[in-house]
């Protein structure tokens, strides 16, 4: 059942990603190999009224390559608390020294492939390209 607040966090989340272009399947992509060498996560502290003590937001952070180009990543990801604890936005999970099937869009990065989602599943939120840089592919 959702309470008015947790659609308001939904909503909220839903908006930002609309706006910001990362909701997976809205555009094509272009479809890449991506290796991972690093993630990380934190949980962020300073929420606001985003989620006053209502749900809960985990920064993942994710390091890796693809042809020439290195990335650092970012997805955040909303749990939140009412009236049980479950996902609101969810962030593809991956783990280090290992290769995935993604697509590369302007801004970020969507790993796995593109499926239609039910409306009980937390929303599928691609990665945010941080930073990207070209490879030296003669490195001594």
């Amino acid at each position: 059942m959702l309470t008015r607040r947790n659609t308001l966090i939904m909503t909220t989340a839903l908006l930002w990603m609309l706006l910001n272009g990362r909701l997976l399947g809205q555009q094509k992509g272009t479809p890449i190999t991506f290796h991972v060498t690093a993630v990380r996560s934190e949980e962020e502290h300073d929420v606001g009224e985003r989620c006053q003590g209502d749900c809960s937001r985990t920064r993942i952070t994710v390091e890796g390559y693809s042809n020439a180009t290195e990335y650092v990543l970012a997805c955040v990801e909303v749990t939140a608390y009412k009236p049980s604890t479950h996902l609101v936005v969810s962030c593809g999970r991956v783990h280090a020294n290992n290769d995935y099937i993604a697509r590369r869009y302007a801004d970020s990065i969507a790993f796995g492939e593109y499926k239609p989602q039910s409306p009980d599943e937390p929303v599928a939120s691609a990665y945010e390209i941080v930073s990207e840089q070209e490879v030296n592919k003669l490195k001594r």
